[in-house]
């Protein structure tokens, strides 16, 4: 039996360069801080139980804020991401014509 949901926090998750790890349910996954100056997140990375990791996210962030949805196959997320893909193709391709000027 499967059983998908979505964790949404009612709380603000605060991380910081002292408080730099957020353990999701159960401990199924991991965002970790690497590297914080006290205004930029110049690293940071997820982790699942086992200790598989990403690489470093910040570059995709701007190093301002961590938004993170995982697992691709939850049909919430991925209802979602089907909902916003044409949307944000439509920029990335306005964006790459821009600079291509």
């Amino acid at each position: 039996m499967f059983i998908e949901g979505m964790l949404e926090n009612d709380k603000q998750i605060v991380l910081d360069a002292a408080n730099n790890v957020f353990v999701g349910p159960n401990g199924y996954f991991k965002v970790v801080i690497d590297k914080f100056d006290g205004k930029t997140i110049q690293a940071w990375h997820v982790e699942d139980a086992k200790g598989n990791s990403t690489g470093n996210l910040a570059a995709r962030s701007g190093g301002t804020n961590v938004d993170l949805l995982i697992n691709k196959d939850c049909r919430t997320v991925s209802h979602f991401m089907k909902r916003i893909a044409l949307q944000v193709l439509a920029e990335q391709q306005k964006q790459i014509k821009e600079l291509s000027k």
